[in-house]
């Protein structure tokens, strides 16, 4: 196949799977901007709801509201961490270390605290603090105006078990809608990992070492079956599958960044993956034969 034709695949493939990627997203965002929580959840007023808000994720935990709330005023860098990627964090800068024990001499919090993301960079402060109900934080603009709302809940659902919901807000003059949206992206994968962890650390399970260096793995596996693929369909004329191929990886991206299945799961789909890759390497390695 002449050189121009292979890039002019390649460039074709690339942009039937940006399309794939952007239109997957779009119906995949509802689900994430609004995980785990239900609609009563979602509509709930909460302590420092701005005019816009962006999104109330919830999570159930096997404990009381007083068994979480430790875990939550330790929240912030050079304090508790931030119970999500700290590998991810350090990248750039941030110096986060995740605590895994309850650290008591984190646990006087107070209303005007603030609430770090780096050591020289506390840009919000505590606002609300009513212990084993609502910790919220805000970040002002110049004029002292809050312009974004940071908002722990704990709904107890019985005597041990308690909803912890997280929602953020912002005020549209300040963060205008392509900021939040571009904003939520990143959010999603950090504080969906962030509630995990936090669920594991009230019910004392202890987790694996091993368990965030599968979930990259599994991620770029995945990654790893779609830029493979894109290049054998840019090399195969004949053939349209590695093109389907790159497109389920793409669904398998989306599925595994943003709705944070469980790591059984991730595996089960970078394994399918394979097995179709797999499929098509010994398809083409017969017919060339």
């Amino acid at each position: 196949m002449p050189k121009k034709t292979r890039i002019k695949r390649f460039f074709a493939g690339l942009g039937i799977l940006m399309l794939v990627l952007i239109l997957g997203y779009m119906v995949i965002r509802p689900w994430h901007l609004h995980w785990g929580a239900t609609p009563e959840e979602v509509s709930q007023a909460m302590p420092g709801d701005l005019e816009h808000i962006g999104w109330t994720r919830a999570i159930t935990i096997n404990a009381a509201p007083e068994e979480i709330w430790p875990w939550l005023v330790q929240w912030g860098q050079g304090r508790g961490g931030w119970y999500s990627y700290d590998w991810l964090e350090n990248l750039f800068g941030f110096d986060i270390r995740t605590a895994d024990r309850i650290l008591p001499e984190y646990q006087n919090l107070k209303v005007g605290d603030p609430i770090c993301m780096s050591s020289s960079f506390c840009p919000s402060h505590v606002t609300v603090l009513e212990p084993n109900q609502w910790l919220s934080w805000q970040a002002l603009d110049d004029n002292g105006d809050p312009v974004w709302t940071f908002t722990f809940g704990l709904t107890p659902v019985d005597d041990t078990h308690t909803r912890l919901i997280v929602r953020e807000s912002f005020d549209n003059s300040f963060m205008p809608p392509a900021a939040v949206v571009a904003l939520e992206i990143p959010d999603a994968v950090m504080e969906l990992k962030s509630l995990h962890t936090v669920k594991a650390r009230a019910e004392g399970i202890s987790q694996s070492v091993f368990t965030t260096p599968l979930e990259i793995i599994a991620w770029l596996a995945a990654l790893v079956v779609c830029l493979t693929s894109l290049v054998w369909y840019a090399n195969h004329d004949d053939n349209q599958y590695p093109l389907l191929l790159s497109v389920a990886s793409v669904v398998v991206l989306l599925l595994i960044t943003f709705l944070f299945p469980p790591l059984w799961l991730r595996i089960v789909l970078d394994l399918g993956l394979l097995a179709m890759q797999y499929s098509f390497s010994n398809r083409v390695s017969t017919t060339a034969l």
